[in-house]
């Protein structure tokens, strides 16, 4: 994508066209003519919401903005109405394609369409496909879209001289996080199949936590089923509807609850059994905790096992590091045990021989092995343990269910109601459990286990291929040959620290000179100069690394003011001429590079400069596009009148 032509339409129709041309473009001019507006209104244009230009003559007679645009095979023309009166933003605009389209008149202006259509339809059309950047906790990925890439083609003349910040519209509230997320998308340090990945990633995820939560609900089915199994049926044979025969097995004991059910009541007295019951599952129960005691003791004993195993095996891993400096010696070869086998001085006592250590090393290493084969029988013993534990558990809840229902029964008894009003209100309690009992199987359990096993290895897999690790390696491949640029452009220009290693820091978004001092990055580097030096050869930098690598950004860069540290007069912005000779030159070196990189990438390039100066050398006037002086400006005066 490269700029063809800027129109603005005043209330009454007129048109003002900028017309552009690859490679370098200079639009000079005195103050106040507009020349900075321009920036505002190309990023207005593309898609931004908001309309940052000045508020005075342009707000007051500009009612459509428009940009024709040239991409490969085609042209397309943005317009944009000016926000109504009192609105600093809008979302309509006007898009259309077309082979030989132009700019269109202004009865031909009429909204079609949104700004989320003209980023999503011109990135698509520039190439910026599916992406998504790394989520990050709660936080959402981005989705670098023609918007962000925009912010690579823009420098405003507070930005271009600022040493804090290094992008467009850096400082604002989360656009530094927008800007490092998407760099490595646009530089190709993302394979372009991310996108697809990270989205089958987020999908497995979803699956893989969907089948843990189906696992842990079955399981916890099946385990409250196993304790109010135990508790109906304990019930059910205190009040004379089973009898004391064991039941195993949850099939079995819901067909044991069934019998129940249709069990005949009795007009029985409640007699002692409810007693001798009670009495029996409080023994039951005891045993049980002193079961469940034993298995904490042994959970305890692992455990501490693993801990000091584990602080054993860290001393003797440093032992043996320790041992294998004996690789460095010879064999003993008789030399006596009384003399020093390094420097051959006596010893008052005798050291151990080579090989006597050498087998103490290898007795360590043997050692060392051990844990390896222990650990997982350990760590299986661990996990029976615990299971043990909470079936034991499970078994002291069906017990205390039942023994509350004893004493319930005993509580009726005392109220007056019969044993067979008991037993019928225990049957329609039994009947209404059977209809709602959910059970799991253990078919169901264990075809929920493999696949909560294969959507694991589905995630662990894709996180493989996704290899953060990569991805950085990808980008730093990256930024070092963009970096080997603007060293030398750096060296070219004569900045401070130059001659040293230059780079482009992606994590804090800044400019770093890697001094033998240390790193020094652009806020501690002095002079507006220098600022603006390195502003410059970095986005030189990075679009002729777009280009050369065919990146989805779009093919111009846009400069407002970058020669001001040189015009600190207003004689000297008028002519367009530093008064310096030391000025002069720095301009024109800063030119002249500008133009140098557009020919090294075939004039792929739009370099758009808006600025004061006015260089008297040839090759600089054949860039001027625009000269507003001597009454020449943005807006012409019979607009401005018309208005008044």
């Amino acid at each position: 994508m490269r700029l063809l032509s800027l129109a603005l339409f005043d209330r009454q129709g007129r048109r003002r066209l900028i017309n552009f041309r690859q490679g370098l473009n200079v639009i000079t001019g005195s103050s106040a003519t507009g020349k900075s507006a321009l920036l505002e209104m190309v990023e207005y244009c593309l898609g931004r919401n908001t309309l940052t230009t000045p508020v005075g003559p342009i707000r007051d007679t500009v009612s459509w903005y428009g940009l024709l645009i040239a991409l490969d095979n085609q042209r397309a023309f943005v317009g944009r109405p000016a926000p109504a009166v009192g609105n600093a933003s809008t979302q309509q605009a006007m898009l259309e394609f077309g082979v030989d389209l132009e700019v269109p008149i202004f009865e031909r202006l009429s909204v079609n369409a949104d700004t989320a259509v003209v980023r999503d339809q011109l990135g698509r059309a520039i190439g910026i496909d599916e992406n998504i950047t790394n989520p990050v906790g709660l936080t959402p990925g981005f989705e670098a879209n023609l918007g962000h890439a925009v912010l690579f083609c823009l420098q405003r003349q507070s930005e271009i001289a600022n040493r804090e910040l290094l992008f467009h519209r850096q400082g604002e509230e989360g656009m530094a996080r927008a800007i490092q997320e998407v760099l490595p998308y646009f530089v190709g340090a993302v394979p372009r199949d991310r996108a697809i990945l990270r989205q089958r990633l987020l999908a497995a995820r979803r699956e893989l936590r969907l089948a843990e939560a189906n696992l842990r609900t079955a399981e916890a089915a099946d385990e409250d089923l196993e304790v109010s199994l135990q508790a109906f049926l304990t019930e059910a044979r205190t009040a004379g509807l089973l009898s004391e025969e064991p039941v195993s097995g949850t099939a079995a004991g819901l067909d044991a609850l069934r019998s129940a059910v249709e069990a005949a009541v009795s007009e029985v007295a409640l007699d002692d059994r409810d007693a001798a019951e009670r009495e029996r599952l409080v023994r039951q129960r005891d045993e049980l905790r002193v079961q469940l005691h034993q298995v904490g003791q042994e959970r305890a004993v692992l455990e501490g096992v693993g801990s000091d195993e584990a602080a054993y095996e860290g001393v003797v891993a440093q032992q043996t590091i320790r041992l294998r400096s004996l690789e460095l010696l010879g064999d003993d070869g008789g030399r006596p045990s009384d003399l020093c086998p390094i420097c051959g001085s006596s010893l008052s006592e005798p050291d151990p021989t080579i090989a006597e250590l050498r087998e103490t090393a290898d007795q360590l290493q043997v050692q060392a092995g051990s844990f390896t084969v222990t650990r997982p029988r350990r760590r299986q013993a661990l996990e029976d343990v615990t299971a043990r534990a909470t079936q034991v558990r499970g078994e002291i809840r069906a017990i205390d269910e039942a023994i509350d229902t004893l004493e319930s029964a005993r509580r009726q008894v005392t109220t007056g109601r019969r044993f067979a009003e008991r037993q019928a209100f225990l049957q329609g309690r039994i009947q209404r459990y059977l209809e709602t009992v959910r059970t799991a199987e253990t078919a169901e359990l264990a075809r929920l286990r493999e696949r909560l096993r294969l959507r694991t290895t589905a995630v662990e897999q894709l996180d493989a291929q996704l290899d953060q690790d990569d991805e950085r390696e990808q980008l730093m491949s990256r930024l070092v040959l963009i970096g080997a640029d603007m060293t030398a452009w750096a060296d070219h220009l004569g900045l401070e620290h130059s001659g040293t290693n230059v780079r482009l820091d992606a994590r804090r978004l800044t400019v770093v000179a890697d001094t033998a001092s240390g790193p020094a990055p652009l806020n501690q580097i002095g002079s507006a100069a220098n600022w603006i030096g390195y502003h410059v050869v970095a986005h030189l930098a990075l679009h002729k690394f777009f280009i050369t690598q065919n990146r989805p950004v779009p093919q111009f860069l846009m400069l407002d003011q970058p020669t001001q540290a040189y015009y600190p007069s207003d004689v000297a912005r008028e002519s367009g001429v530093p008064v310096a000779d030391a000025d002069r030159a720095a301009v024109h070196a800063l030119f002249r590079l500008m133009l140098d990189v557009a020919a090294e990438v075939d004039n792929r390039i739009q370099i758009i400069v808006c600025d004061h100066a006015n260089l008297p050398v040839d090759w600089f006037q054949e860039a001027v596009i625009e000269n507003w002086r001597d009454g020449e400006r943005l807006i012409p005066d019979d607009w401005i009148t018309s208005t008044q």
